[in-house]
């Protein structure tokens, strides 16, 4: 008997599709046969669309207050589904107003009533398995929000599954704050999840079809998202992968799996993946290879795949109607726009004769019927052209395994960018031969991510970000640096905010730093001049820039010449025991007129004034 499955992501923001929820979303439809439902986004609008598909093809309630034909009530309404899930959520009856010929027919007003009423009494349609992803620890408390609120959604007897990054790192917490316990660590086992058959869920394709049932958008969907290897060799303490991933994994084949996905829901242009030390493998030379053979080898280019023969495709298929009629909906919407104004009405009149003009009372089978009129169109006015992929090994590169084989082989590959640590200046030496290498063999998009805030000093971190600087001008390559800012991931005064302070840094530092790569949207490029005027020319006047007012950073136009200039004079003129004692309270970060009153000295008091002024 088939199941409802519910996958859940908190309304978090993030870059990545959930991976690990759409190989689940693969396993429970493609191997278990289950109805299985994707959501990421505020759980009572959720409620509210699953009340108003009640609405559209369903009873209302077990008093069959509303049992109409199948699509009446979608073809006639189908069009302002937003407004009535705002009725129904909210109960503002002058919603209702919007829709054409609805007041006064009191059979479908009556049947919206109860649907409110059952909004507001909490009582959901329900699922009889729900899982729930975790990512950062920093997001704990929408988790766990998320996690008890699909509550509501969960049939009597049913279970609630918790799982991914967060809950494998502070399951305890988890625990405590949800009462459910946590799936620890991958889905690699026959009995995850407590079934009992020999699939391995980590091992199985994702199902991309899901990301169409939301209206989120993820910057990386375009892009296969895998692993050639698993874990990593070191245990650097700062580093959360031997906890995510305690066993190392030498290879773990992609082919199979890349064709698979690009059968069911077409090609993806980039190859995004995940390997936290790639390098460390003893078949690193099989793993080039194999990438080789997916097609991202130097030079080769990609043809986007033809979205509305794919989603026709999956549509006669039955592969997860409730995507692909949202996708064929937002394709024939863009075609219409693409259309001149005579084919747009001819195409306008056959969608509305069809019902296809809104996801509530379009059928697959109305899509079909129109097949040899709309292809053509969609031939014609959707050009694709070919486009160069992209391999990105996202999680880095270990400098220390770097060397003349291994790099000539990376340079087999369309890699952009070539990713490569850089977390201590002790490593300075390592680093630059494996940049100087990545040069020598082509190499000239790179990029590296720079911890700060653990056991390094503010001067440890400009040096890092000049290094690079001089690395660009030497090799005329481009190196693109990512701070990343530490924190403890499994300290419970620090997982669930990012408020920890490294023993060489302060909260005025922190916040310096911060306001300087956020107007660089957290990116450091190439270009001694910007470097010099974001960072300082030295690091006399990088110390300068972090104790300066944090106002006067990110406005530096406005104010250089005139209140940062007065500052830096005052700022200056202190002698050493006035600057020791304005530099611990700008530390703290605090400012308010009654602070600076208490400050006994009225040079320091004059210097601290200026952190009074906001934009």
């Amino acid at each position: 008997m088939s199941r409802r499955v519910l996958l859940v992501e908190p309304n978090y923001k993030n870059k990545y599709i959930p991976l690990n929820l759409m190989k689940l979303s693969w396993y429970f439809r493609r191997v278990c046969g289950d109805d299985v439902r994707f959501f990421k986004g505020d759980l009572k609008h959720f409620a509210a669309q699953l009340l108003l598909e009640e609405f559209f093809h369903g009873e209302v309630d077990k008093q069959n207050l509303f049992a109409p034909d199948k699509n009446n009530a979608a073809q006639k309404f189908g069009r302002h589904e937003k407004i009535l899930a705002e009725f129904i959520r909210t109960g503002k009856k002058i919603l209702l107003e919007a829709v054409p010929n609805l007041r006064g027919d009191f059979f479908y007003e009556d049947a919206l009533a109860e649907l409110h009423r059952r909004f507001k009494a909490g009582n959901f349609p329900t699922f009889d398995i729900i899982c729930v992803n975790s990512l950062f620890t920093f997001f704990f408390d929408e988790t766990v929000r998320t996690i008890n609120g699909v509550k509501k959604f969960l049939v009597d007897g049913g279970k609630i599954f918790v799982g991914g990054v967060a809950a494998t790192l502070v399951p305890n917490f988890f625990e405590q704050a949800t009462g459910i316990t946590p799936h620890r660590g991958l889905l690699d086992k026959p009995t995850d999840l407590g079934k009992t058959d020999d699939t391995i869920i980590d091992m199985l394709p994702p199902d991309y079809s899901i990301l169409d049932e939301i209206d989120y958008k993820y910057p990386a969907a375009d892009a296969y998202l895998t692993y050639t290897t698993r874990g990593c060799i070191r245990k650097c303490p700062f580093c959360a992968v031997s906890k995510l991933e305690p066993e190392y994994k030498d290879h773990v084949e992609i082919f199979s799996q890349l064709r698979q996905i690009e059968s069911q829901f077409g090609a993806r242009r980039n190859l995004l993946l995940m390997d936290n030390n790639v390098l460390a493998s003893r078949k690193f030379d099989e793993i080039v290879d194999e990438i080789i053979a997916c097609g991202f080898g130097k030079g080769t280019t990609y043809l986007p795949p033809d979205e509305y023969t794919i989603t026709l495709k999956n549509l006669r298929e039955g592969f997860n109607d409730r995507a692909y009629l949202r996708k064929m909906i937002r394709l024939y919407d863009e075609l219409e726009k693409k259309l001149p104004e005579e084919l747009a009405g001819k195409f306008y009149a056959m969608r509305e004769k069809n019902f296809l003009l809104s996801v509530p009372s379009a059928t697959a089978e109305k899509f079909f019927e129109p097949d040899e009129f709309v292809r053509p169109l969609f031939e014609k006015y959707f050009k694709r052209k070919l486009l160069t992929r992209y391999v990105d090994f996202n999680q880095g590169l270990d400098a220390r395994l770097i060397d003349e084989h291994k790099m000539s082989r990376l340079a087999e590959l369309n890699l952009r960018p070539m990713r490569i640590a850089f977390d201590h200046i002790e490593q300075q030496e390592i680093y630059k031969r494996a940049i100087r290498l990545a040069a020598k063999y082509g190499v000239r998009d790179l990029s590296n991510y720079l911890l700060y805030n653990f056991t390094d000093t503010p001067e440890d971190f400009y040096n890092r970000l000049r290094i690079n600087i001089e690395l660009c001008e030497e090799l005329d390559v481009s190196i693109y640096s990512f701070p990343m800012k530490y924190c403890p991931i499994d300290d419970p005064k620090y997982f669930g905010n990012r408020e920890y302070i490294g023993q060489h840094w302060n909260r005025k530092f922190i916040r310096a730093i911060q306001a300087i790569i956020n107007a660089t949207k957290g990116k450091v490029g190439r270009g001694r001049e910007f470097f010099e005027k974001a960072f300082g020319k030295n690091l006399d006047e990088f110390r300068e820039l972090l104790f300066m007012p944090e106002t006067f950073i990110i406005y530096r136009a406005r104010y250089e010449d005139n209140l940062t200039a007065q500052w830096h004079e005052k700022f200056l003129s202190l002698d050493d025991a006035e600057r020791l004692e304005a530099e611990q309270i700008i530390a703290a970060n605090k400012f308010s007129d009654e602070d600076i009153s208490r400050v006994t000295s009225e040079k320091i008091r004059d210097v601290l004034n200026f952190y009074l002024v906001r934009r």
